[in-house]
């Protein structure tokens, strides 16, 4: 870090990293590159965001048009990039083809998946990476910190049909919040008179 004009280098915060898909993969290693405690709470079993590929629907919602949805994506089997995978990586980190994978130059969801679990292992993120954690509430403390409740899903509250009761609540504060949790999980659909 350049501090060749006399200033001090800046001290290291607590931070939370809500969503490991790309945009938070991404700010999780910026974050730690400049010295900071990073937290990512992720409430799938997976890294990868909107490309972690799930079958399922939302049962009589299959186009999850009703909140909450509990398929937190609207990736699709056949699904392929629509950029070239060149222009799709992070510039200090290609998106390469790898022997064996999807070499095509608009890969399948499948490899960009694959592209972003590389990438977590490059920059050892995976130790960050707090899975099945839905973050139920994010609010700024009278401190001028955040403090943030989640919930493990695998021992609380899952999606409100099985009726667990929340009692695995970890309350945390952070210096500050990072909400990378993408736009795409709940489709926008016309009104068509």
């Amino acid at each position: 870090m350049d501090t060749a004009c006399g200033s001090d280098p800046p001290q290291s915060k607590k931070v939370c990293v809500i969503g490991a898909g790309m945009a938070g993969l991404a700010a999780a290693r910026e974050l730690r590159r400049e010295g900071h405690d990073v937290t990512v709470l992720e409430q799938s079993g997976d890294v990868g965001g909107q490309w972690l590929y799930d079958p399922r629907t939302d049962a009589a919602d299959p186009l999850g048009v009703a909140a909450p949805v509990k398929v937190h994506s609207s990736m699709y089997a056949s699904l392929r990039l629509i950029s070239p995978r060149q222009s799709t990586g992070f510039t200090d980190f290609p998106f390469c083809p790898k022997s064996g994978r999807d070499d095509r130059r608009f890969p399948g969801h499948r490899e960009v998946d694959l592209y972003l679990k590389d990438f977590c292992d490059a920059f050892g993120l995976m130790d960050a990476v707090r899975l099945n954690t839905r973050v139920l509430r994010a609010a700024m403390t009278p401190a001028r910190r955040w403090a943030v409740r989640s919930v493990d899903l695998g021992v609380g509250e899952c999606d409100g049909a099985d009726e667990k009761k929340l009692d695995a609540y970890v309350d945390e504060v952070f210096d500050a919040v990072v909400v990378a949790t993408g736009h795409y999980s709940q489709p926008r659909l016309p009104s068509i008179k």
